[in-house]
């Protein structure tokens, strides 16, 4: 037994939803260069505050509040879209 397609009052759930939750995962995406790091400021520039190794310095910083929460919540919205239009459509 076939599934029928969604109804059309339910598109703008995807219309609007995708790219909701295209920009929220891409831009933390973006965001994570910036959330991992050193609070001093560059590590090649201040090789007697760092180290031999800068390694056990790395941290998170500030950007790291709200790029993984971004990426946790594009991703939910993603997943979610996906899943439901899946059911809607059998699986095609």
């Amino acid at each position: 037994m076939e599934r029928q397609a969604a109804p059309s009052s339910n598109n703008y759930l995807y219309v609007f939803g995708l790219p909701l939750g295209g920009l929220l995962l891409g831009t933390g995406i973006v965001n994570l260069y910036y959330s991992f790091g050193w609070d001093g400021g560059p590590m090649g520039q201040n090789f007697s505050g760092v180290g031999f190794s800068g390694v056990d310095n790395i941290g998170l910083l500030p950007a790291a509040e709200y790029s993984v929460p971004l990426i946790v919540m594009g991703l939910i919205i993603l997943v979610g879209l996906n899943a439901t239009a899946w059911r809607h459509t059998g699986g095609y």
